[in-house]
């Protein structure tokens, strides 16, 4: 992590950083966040680091734990599928309406997307995790529906809570197939196909991530 740039307050530089360190995956839930360690990596004291985790609580992004610290949240295993099956609603209807409204360039950026993801190497999740969900807010914005985009871009931070516990599946032949099925419904411009695909697919996220939600919570008790 590099030193901060200051032409904002420290203590919203400081947020800043974290917040799309945590919403990109960088931190993934559970990590433990040292203010010291935290404070000497950005080149800033404790009190803007020690501030932006406070606030960062009052999000919902980090958990202050007494006499333990700071770390980024862990979802509550029925958090987790509330969180999905509010996704499957929304990329499900996304998906419908993207197969009817979809530019044929917003379904070339789709399949470029697509062509980039799985040509990543192999270790690089994170950059792997930074194409998948440019794909899937790309689907989303190719809906053309600016109520379902703004409510989407709200349940970003509660995704990025669970995507750290499917960092290595971007590239599983099983998501790749789900991706590619998605990509071949709006190409048929077939609106209930398109929609079922988006929906399977955050589904089969949604009971792995509970799996790994479940081992992780057996590990912290």
């Amino acid at each position: 992590m590099t030193a901060l740039q200051r032409p904002r307050s420290l203590r919203e530089a400081a947020y800043i950083r974290l917040r799309e360190d945590i919403l990109q995956g960088l931190l993934p839930p559970g990590t433990r966040i040292l203010e010291p360690e935290l404070a000497q990596s950005l080149g800033v004291s404790r009190t803007p680091v020690r501030e932006a985790l406070q606030r960062l609580a009052q999000e919902g992004l980090v958990e202050l734990v007494p006499g333990r610290g700071a770390r980024v949240r862990v979802l509550l295993l029925e958090e987790v599928r509330e969180v999905y099956e509010v996704r499957a609603l929304l990329e499900g209807e996304a998906a419908a309406l993207a197969a009817e409204r979809a530019s044929q360039a917003e379904l070339g950026v789709l399949e470029a997307l697509l062509s980039t993801l799985e040509g990543l190497p192999k270790d690089d999740h994170t950059r792997q995790m930074q194409v998948d969900l440019e794909f899937h807010t790309t689907l989303v914005a190719a809906a053309h529906h600016k109520t379902l985009a703004r409510i989407y871009e709200e349940l970003r931070s509660s995704l990025a809570l669970v995507r750290g516990f499917q960092r290595a599946l971007s590239q599983h032949p099983t998501t790749q197939a789900q991706h590619r099925a998605i990509l071949a419904a709006l190409k048929s411009r077939d609106p209930e196909r398109a929609a079922q695909a988006a929906r399977a697919h955050v589904f089969y996220f949604r009971d792995l991530v509970a799996q790994r939600l479940s081992a992780q919570e057996e590990a912290w008790t």
